[in-house]
């Protein structure tokens, strides 16, 4: 294969220097063989061997078309009667000159087509061990960028070719372009719009295409199944791109798209398996602080309660013990917030709707405040009977009462929490509104940062219980309040008799 490169790129005088020793070398063999009477019909036979010769050294039909004309012009002039003239007196030399030309061009031809298929076999074989080489380079490789690096390295190591790839961002655009600085001069990279125009339209364009034929590029688009996930655009600088490389492109972005399905199936399991590590820890967490604080912590504020009942109304000891529970209840309800809200956050919110009493709900809700927020509470209106809803129980109690306590904390001692429960359109329709500040637009929203939302107790309550009210099939709605405070809306499902 080396002596073959050398043939095609060796200079003119090289080849004029071959040509020249091969003719020596034969003519003299030749003029040997004749001094020991080999007869001319053999000797030519040596100038054949020549032309063989000099076919597989230079590679190039037209040297060997003109070396066979010197060759029967030599044999002419050396061999033939009259000797060391171009004239012939026997005419069976002409004949054997034309077949000897014949056949010379026959085995020219036969030795460049051989040629031709040994390079091609040559090549072959070179690119098979290059995509071993390449397939056995993936199987160490771990991150997508460390991937298409490799694979624009191995392309220019390989064959030769300079290459830059875009791998799909979202559907209908591409991130950034993956290439090797050092591989091209500033100038020689393309705009990005054939390669969105190919990934967009999942065709081939650029260089020597009907579409974008004025760029120096040609434009693949990277396939896996039926989905494109990219693009590969190659450097051709205006010349025809060989079938055969395109062939090794196409094998070698294969494997890529192999290997960056691989990593991402690999993503996807890691993901998966931190997921459920993740959900086991929040169901231990909250399993431990059920069991070592809440339970715990709920027994010691009913007792609390008591305590605070057993008081004289008069009695100052009363109304600070009263004080202080709240601020318990108020950071009880706290910590149960910040456990739902990261239950949120990784993951959803379950709710094990089971029917129950809507008003029955809220009184169980107002029980826990009954002792420290006396008469505050004032009820506006609420219905004769039950009003059924399939909820879940404890979830919903959760948001009433930290609604209670939110009103509670932040208006006046000496203002009033109105609360209403009423049947709408086969709703149940629960008002709770105070004459507080209000609250900022900000708290409302449900995307704080984890800054904000551990500055934010307050809005970090509200989002909790604005999901938990839509995991229960419900809606709630905070506006501004009539009395100048503000309104807390859940409406919720009537649920259907049995």
């Amino acid at each position: 294969m080396a002596s073959e490169q050398r043939g095609e790129t060796d200079s003119l005088p090289k080849k004029i220097v071959k040509m020249t020793v091969i003719y020596i070398l034969a003519t003299l063999l030749a003029l040997g063989l004749w001094t020991i009477r080999v007869r001319a019909e053999n000797i030519i036979m040596v100038y054949l061997i020549s032309v063989i010769i000099l076919m597989i050294e230079i590679h190039q039909f037209l040297w060997g078309g003109i070396y066979t004309v010197i060759c029967i012009l030599s044999f002419n002039f050396f061999f033939t009667a009259p000797r060391y003239t171009l004239r012939v007196n026997d005419p069976n030399y002409i004949v054997t000159m034309v077949i000897f030309l014949i056949v010379s061009v026959i085995t020219g031809l036969l030795v460049s087509k051989l040629r031709e298929q040994v390079e091609v076999s040559q090549r072959n074989e070179n690119r098979m061990k290059a995509l071993f080489e390449i397939s056995c380079g993936y199987l160490k490789l771990s991150g997508l960028d460390n991937i298409v690096y490799y694979v624009l390295k191995s392309l220019f190591q390989a064959a030769g070719e300079r290459c830059v790839v875009y791998l799909a961002k979202s559907p209908g655009e591409l991130g950034k372009p993956y290439f090797i600085k050092s591989h091209f001069d500033e100038n020689m990279v393309d705009n990005n719009t054939p390669a969105v125009w190919c990934f967009i339209n999942n065709t081939v364009c650029g260089a020597g295409t009907g579409f974008f034929s004025d760029s120096r590029w040609v434009y693949m688009p990277v396939k896996n199944r039926e989905s494109c996930i990219g693009v590969i655009g190659i450097y051709t600088d205006g010349k025809e791109v060989d079938s055969n490389h395109m062939v090794f492109v196409n094998t070698v972005m294969s494997e890529m798209v192999m290997a960056v399905e691989k990593e991402n199936i690999e993503l996807e399991r890691s993901r998966v398996e931190l997921e459920g590590q993740r959900g086991k820890f929040l169901d231990a967490l909250n399993h431990s602080l059920q069991c070592n604080f809440i339970r715990p912590f709920t027994s010691n504020m009913e007792e609390f309660k008591n305590v605070i009942a057993g008081c004289r109304e008069e009695d100052r000891q009363r109304n600070r013990l009263s004080e202080l529970y709240l601020r318990f209840r108020t950071l009880y309800n706290r910590t149960v917030n910040t456990i739902q809200m990261y239950n949120i956050e990784f993951g959803e919110v379950y709710a094990e709707r089971e029917k129950t009493d809507f008003q029955k709900l809220v009184d169980e809700a107002l029980a826990c405040y009954e002792e420290c927020a006396g008469e505050r509470i004032v009820w506006l209106r609420r219905p004769d009977g039950e009003l059924p809803v399939r909820v879940d129980a404890g979830q919903m109690k959760q948001v009433i009462s930290n609604i209670l306590n939110n009103a509670l904390v932040y208006t006046p001692e000496n203002t009033k929490i109105y609360i209403s429960l009423t049947k709408e359109q086969g709703k149940g329709k629960l008002e709770i509104s105070d004459s507080g500040s209000g609250i900022t637009p900000q708290l409302l929203q449900k995307s704080m940062s984890d800054e904000e939302k551990q500055e934010n107790i307050l809005g970090c309550g509200l989002i909790a219980a604005s999901e938990i009210v839509e995991a229960n099939g419900g809606r709630m709605i905070i506006r501004s309040s009539q009395y100048g405070g503000t309104l807390f809306m859940i409406s919720l499902e009537e649920a259907e008799p049995d």
